[in-house]
C-alpha cells in the first residue's frame, strides 16, 4: 500500500492522538482530537486544510474494541483506507523502544505503517449483523461466567451450613441462579435468531453446524472471528490464530518435538476444544484417531490440537464447496 501521508492515531476513551509522516517517513504534523464523531470530522476537515488529500493517506490504529469501533465507521463513510493491527504485533516489530505514551505510540505506528507498507493490507469492518453477533455472544459469556461463580457459591455455602446458618444467603443465591438460567434461554434463543437470519443470505450457519462437534456457539464465534470467512484464505491460517497448529523448534543440531504457539485467540481455543469432546464422542472417525494416536504413545493434549485442525479443514472444506458435512461412516455401513 504506497500513499504521500502515513498517520498513526493512538486511540484512548476520550482521544485520539495522531502523527502524520510524509513518504520519507519523516514527521509532518501531530495533533489530538476528541473521540466523538464531531470530533474526529474535525481532524479530518484539519488534514484537508493543511493540504493532505485524503485519497492518499493511510491509516493506521490498533485494535481497541468498542473504541476504535467510531473511528473505523467514519473512516469507511469517508472512503479513507486504514489499517487496524495488533499492538503485540506493533511492539515487537520495531525492536528496543524507551519511553511511552500517547503522542510517542502515535509516532510508532505511523512508523509501523511505513515500514511495512509493502506487507499490510485495508482493514474493513464486518457486517452489522456479524457485530451485533458479536454483542450477543460476549454477553452470554458473561451470563454462564456469574452464573457458575454463583453455582459454587452455594456449593460452599451448603457446606458451610453444618457449622453456621447460611439457608437465607443460599435461598437468595438461587433466586439469581434461576433469574441467570431463564436469562440465558432467552439470550440463546436471540442468538440463534441472528444466526439463522445470517444463514439467509450466506447459508454458512447450516454447513457448519453440520458438521460434528460444531454447535450453534461455536458456529456462531466462527463467523464473527472469521467475519463470515472473508478474513482467512485457508484452514491453516485460522488453525495458527485458534492456536492448534503445531510449529517447529530447531536450533543447530538440537531439534524439539513440533509444538503450537502461545500467540492464540484462547476464547476461540477453549470453543473448540469443547467441540472436540463432542466430535470424539459423537463421530466414529474421529473417536477411533483420537484413540489410535493416545495408543500410540501421543499426549492426549497433541491429539486434540490434531483434532481441532481436522475440524477447522472441516470447517472450510464445507464452506468452500457450499454443501453440508457428509458422514462418510454412514455411507460405508449402508454399503
Amino acid at each position: 500500500m504506497e500513499a504521500s501521508y502515513y498517520v498513526g492515531i493512538d486511540i484512548s476513551k476520550k482521544q485520539l492522538d495522531w502523527q502524520v509522516n510524509d513518504g520519507q517517513n519523516t514527521s509532518f504534523k501531530t495533533g489530538q482530537a476528541v473521540n466523538t464523531p464531531n470530533g474526529i470530522h474535525k481532524m479530518l476537515a484539519r488534514w484537508k486544510r493543511g493540504k493532505i488529500c485524503l485519497d492518499k493517506v493511510i491509516i493506521c490504529f490498533e485494535h481497541t474494541g468498542p473504541y476504535g469501533l467510531l473511528l473505523a465507521t467514519i473512516l469507511e463513510q469517508s472512503g479513507v483506507c486504514y489499517v487496524m493491527v495488533s499492538a503485540a504485533e506493533v511492539q515487537l516489530s520495531l525492536g528496543i523502544r524507551r519511553g511511552k505514551s500517547d503522542p510517542i505510540d502515535a509516532g510508532r505506528l505511523a512508523e509501523y505503517l511505513w515500514r511495512f507498507r509493502d506487507r499490510l493490507a485495508p482493514s474493513r469492518l464486518p457486517s452489522k449483523m456479524l457485530l451485533e453477533l458479536r454483542g450477543w455472544l460476549l454477553w452470554r459469556e458473561k451470563l454462564v461466567k456469574m452464573r457458575t461463580a454463583l453455582t459454587n457459591g452455594i456449593k460452599a455455602n451448603t457446606l458451610t451450613s453444618q457449622v453456621a446458618n447460611l439457608e437465607e444467603i443460599n435461598e437468595q443465591m438461587q433466586f439469581q441462579h434461576d433469574g441467570l438460567t431463564e436469562q440465558l434461554k432467552q439470550v440463546d434463543r436471540k442468538i440463534r435468531h441472528l444466526l439463522h437470519g445470517y444463514n439467509t443470505t450466506e447459508g454458512q450457519y447450516d454447513l457448519l453446524v453440520s458438521i460434528p462437534g460444531i454447535g450453534p456457539i461455536i458456529a456462531g464465534w466462527l463467523l464473527v472471528y472469521t467475519e463470515g470467512f472473508t478474513r482467512f484464505a485457508n484452514a491453516r491460517q485460522l488453525a495458527c490464530f485458534a492456536g492448534s497448529a503445531p510449529f517447529p523448534k530447531q536450533s543447530g543440531q538440537h531439534k524439539s518435538p513440533d509444538r503450537v504457539s502461545q500467540w492464540r485467540c484462547q476464547r476461540l481455543k477453549s470453543l473448540l476444544g469443547n467441540g472436540v469432546h463432542s466430535a470424539i464422542q459423537y463421530d466414529p472417525e474421529l473417536r477411533a484417531y483420537y484413540k489410535r494416536k493416545c495408543a500410540e504413545g501421543k499426549h492426549p493434549q497433541s491429539v486434540r490440537n490434531a483434532v481441532i485442525c481436522k475440524l477447522l479443514y472441516r470447517v472450510f472444506a464445507v464452506i468452500d464447496r457450499g454443501t453440508p458435512y457428509v458422514k462418510i461412516h454412514q455411507h460405508e455401513a449402508v454399503k
